[in-house]
């Protein structure tokens, strides 16, 4: 919830002079008489033009300083119908003003980065906002939704029109911005009296402007509008012309207190938030001896644990996705340096561990630029997927880094990425490097020079192919070789086998392979093929048993572990 300002709240029950002197209280005593003498009701005021507009200048500032960055759409809820069709004029005309000045801002405030934004004055935030989505901004569409009337103006009929009020609903419902651009539209803003206040389901609402006065149930349902969650969006934001928090508890008082804790929340009170969650993720580093988060590297060793790693991304999100809804007011400004460094541990960590998801939609697109250009200018492209150990540029990027025990860090979680990458076309073959990575470790615990040598020599075999030494004969497909080493593996386990006993488990293998791919088609693995699924298990069963190399106990696990497989190598099956 946010109030916007003495001047455009009125409470309830105030008198209309009271109320005069409330919203034109720059004005002069003769002009404040002949405004008395033009408007004689409070209605009146609210739907005087020169009222509107100011109040439309204000809402399209807020929404483009906090609402468009993140792609989501706004409703505004006005006094009247007349009111609403005097909020089109006027929201358009605003608009092109505040182009107007974005285009006119100086060279140096056009580029201004995130940070200094925090430090402008509101009036130039939106501007350069303004500037930044101009695209955007320009194309945008506001649409009023009203009831009609007998005595309507003729020009309302396109807004009382249903067919035309449902086809903008639906056009409001989609996303403002989609790579696709048969998925967005433009339609940005709806602007009603009384209509789509209640059963109107679109979570694009990000904002919206309340001036009008609204009681109980109907306020509670009027705000759930904008509060349902989704595009990214995980809370719902009310800004309020009118005066109506006293109204909104007065309504949430017939739930009980447990239901409601928290349901209303000034957006004042965001910053002890996001002071608390700001000291939970740094807490994380300075209960393990970090004192400093410009100690990149210890903080990206310390959550090798991947319990901590896991808690760490949870906590970080949690904190910048308060830190987007306070910014750019100048209450986010101490918290935006360790954002931009607590992201460039996450983006190190991610490249390091791989396991680490991206930020994403998770947090907002105001502190998604924000972290994205810094990380940027540290040589890390938020964008892109840590760098696979077979890439030609892998071993520089292990020189980049600070030491040889980072050096070894960056090294062995590579060779564990390519593990689980690869794991399932070849199991056997990644267990057994699984396991020799493993007694590496171990042997050259803290030796970090030795480490990177032995592992420096892994991955020069992982890159030569070279997985298990032996493993394949010259007879035998490459295709066939993952296929080879799991039946090997189940048949003789670690010991030897004569030379008969290869050539019989080459020749099963042989046929197993050629069986699986007499079958498979493109859609072969889809739900609707589970029939000719189960008919090839069971002829993969069959070789298995005709082979007499394994009792039926351990033919059954067998023919599903090859299924498994054959699933993992489709496509290589396939092009063989």
């Amino acid at each position: 919830y946010e109030g916007r300002t003495a001047q455009g709240a009125v409470k309830d029950g105030a008198s209309l002079d009271e109320l005069f002197e409330d919203l034109f209280s720059d004005y002069a005593p003769e002009a404040l008489e002949a405004i008395r003498a033009k408007y004689a009701t409070k209605g009146q005021v609210f739907e005087a033009p020169a009222l509107i507009a100011d109040k439309a200048r204000d809402m399209l500032r807020h929404y483009v300083t906090h609402i468009l960055p993140n792609g989501l759409k706004a409703q505004v809820v006005a006094y009247s119908r007349l009111a609403v069709v005097r909020y089109l004029d006027a929201l358009v005309l605003a608009r092109d003003e505040l182009l107007a000045q974005a285009e006119a801002l100086n060279p140096e405030d056009k580029l201004i980065d995130d940070e200094g934004l925090c430090r402008r004055p509101l009036a130039v935030q939106a501007q350069v906002q303004a500037w930044r989505y101009r695209q955007t901004l320009a194309s945008i569409e506001f649409a009023p939704v009203i009831s009609g009337s007998n005595n309507d103006d003729p020009a309302w009929k396109p807004w009382t029109d249903g067919a035309k009020q449902k086809s903008r609903v639906e056009r409001f419902k989609r996303p403002l911005v989609h790579a696709d651009p048969a998925k967005r539209d433009p339609l940005a803003f709806l602007i009603v009296k009384s209509m789509l206040l209640t059963g109107f389901d679109a979570p694009i609402e990000g904002v919206m402007y309340l001036d009008r006065p609204i009681r109980e149930a109907e306020l509670l349902q009027t705000i759930a509008r904008v509060n349902r969650t989704g595009h990214g969006k995980a809370f719902g934001l009310v800004v309020d012309y009118y005066g109506l928090a006293h109204h909104l508890k007065e309504a949430l008082n017939v739930y009980a207190a447990e239901d409601i804790a928290g349901a209303l929340r000034s957006l004042k009170d965001e910053v002890p938030v996001l002071r608390d969650r700001h000291l939970r993720v740094t807490d994380l580093f300075s209960a393990r001896d970090i004192d400093e988060l410009s100690d990149v590297e210890g903080c990206v060793q310390a959550l090798a644990d991947d319990r901590l790693r896991a808690e760490f991304t949870v906590k970080l999100k949690q904190f910048l996705s308060s830190l987007d809804g306070v910014l750019p007011r100048p209450e986010g400004l101490p918290f935006v340096r360790d954002a931009k460094r607590l992201a460039f541990i996450h983006a190190r960590a991610r490249n390091r561990y791989r396991d680490t998801p991206v930020l994403g939609k998770d947090v907002g697109a105001k502190v998604r630029k924000l972290i994205d250009d810094h990380v940027l200018s540290l040589g890390i492209d938020p964008k892109i997927p840590p760098i696979s150990l077979t890439d030609a540029d892998f071993n520089t990027h292990v020189g980049r880094q600070a030491n040889d025990r980072a050096k070894a860090s960056e090294m062995e979680h590579a060779i564990r990425a390519h593990i689980r990458e690869h794991l399932d076309q070849d199991p056997v073959a990644f267990r057994k490097l699984s396991e020799r990575l493993r007694d590496v470790l171990n042997q050259l615990q803290g030796q970090w020079d030795e480490l990177t040598k032995a592992l420096q020599t892994i991955i020069d075999e992982v890159r030569a192919g070279h997985l298990v030494p032996g493993a394949a004969s010259p007879e035998m497909p490459e295709h066939c070789a993952p296929f080879m080493r799991l039946i090997t593996d189940a048949v003789g386990g670690e010991r030897d086998l004569t030379t008969a006993e290869r050539q019989r488990l080459l020749d099963l293998t042989v046929e197993v392979v050629q069986a699986i791919a007499d079958d498979l088609i493109p859609t072969f693995w889809q739900p609707h093929r589970l029939a000719g699924q189960a008919a090839l298990r069971t002829r993969v069963f069959e070789l298995l048993m005709d082979s007499r190399l394994l009792p039926p106990a351990q033919s059954e696990p067998l023919a599903d572990k090859l299924m498994r497989l054959a699933r993992a190598n489709h496509e290589r099956l396939a092009n063989a």
